[in-house]
């Protein structure tokens, strides 16, 4: 089990505050989506729960331990992070990159073992990329690339994943699969899964715990039907909106207004 939380946490560029003095546990064994406006800190926020970036106040605590205290290596044995618009070495196979997800895990004895290799096709297979696995990264589609960028993150096998916008410039096909796949992973895995989305509806569909940063802080957070009503999307997003339930999947649907707003 793997937990991560953030404490009086308060992160910025520069002389800019982007979040200040927040507060923040996520739930064990879940899937938690971040949302809010553009520039309200949900990328900034994943990179100080990934120690990407140092915090100007405060903690990001990985399993109860202030995660800048802990060894590179275990804090890569207990998480792994999928950033906005990864870039691969060019002429990298997909294989290959998979296989950089098993770094934590080598060691000057044993540098590739069977485990490594087992992970790295497991990873392949789940992905659906197990027929792609000799293409130079650089050749695929950009649905393609975005599931060698999970395949190796899985291939890193850690409890917590954290990624930022996994489904950008992916068709709306290619979103289903990702989150479809990320879902897997939590249910059949008990991974942690914690990642940045824009599409509030498919966020209702996938997330257990949605949290809505606001003005530097968390606004809101909570299960999909408690975080997104219509009166909490306009504070979060200044967006007027009707919210029904997906007769589906009997979550909340969100239907947002443009400037004219039916009577």
């Amino acid at each position: 089990m793997t937990t991560v939380s953030a404490h009086a946490l308060t992160l910025g560029y520069q002389r800019q505050v982007i979040l200040d003095r927040l507060e923040l546990t996520l739930p064990e064994r879940a899937i938690s989506v971040l949302v809010g406006s553009n520039g309200c800190g949900k990328s900034t926020l994943l990179k100080a729960l990934a120690r990407l970036i140092e915090p100007w106040e405060g903690r990001v605590c990985l399993d109860g331990k202030a995660i800048n205290r802990q060894p590179t290596r275990t804090v890569a044995k207990s998480l792994s992070l999928l950033p906005q618009q990864p870039e691969a070495p060019e002429g990298i196979t997909v294989r290959q990159l998979v296989g950089l997800g098993r770094h934590p895990h080598q060691n000057w004895f044993e540098q590739w073992s069977e485990a490594d290799e087992a992970m790295v096709q497991r990873a392949l297979l789940h992905t659906g990329l197990n027929t792609l696995s000799e293409r130079a990264v650089d050749t695929l589609s950009g649905g393609q690339r975005q599931r060698a960028w999970i395949a190796m993150a899985i291939a890193q096998d850690t409890p917590l994943m954290l990624l930022d916008e996994p489904t950008s410039f992916l068709d709306l096909t290619h979103q289903m699969e990702v989150l479809d796949l990320l879902r897997d992973l939590n249910r059949r895995e008990g991974k942690t899964i914690v990642m940045v989305l824009h599409d509030l509806n498919l966020a209702c569909r996938y997330a257990d715990h949605i949290v809505a940063v606001r003005q530097g802080g968390v606004h809101v957070q909570g299960a999909p039907k408690e975080v997104i009503t219509k009166e909490r999307v306009k504070e979060v997003f200044n967006l007027t909106c009707r919210i029904i339930d997906d007769p589906f999947f009997n979550t909340p649907l969100c239907i947002p207004f443009g400037k004219d707003v039916p009577g």
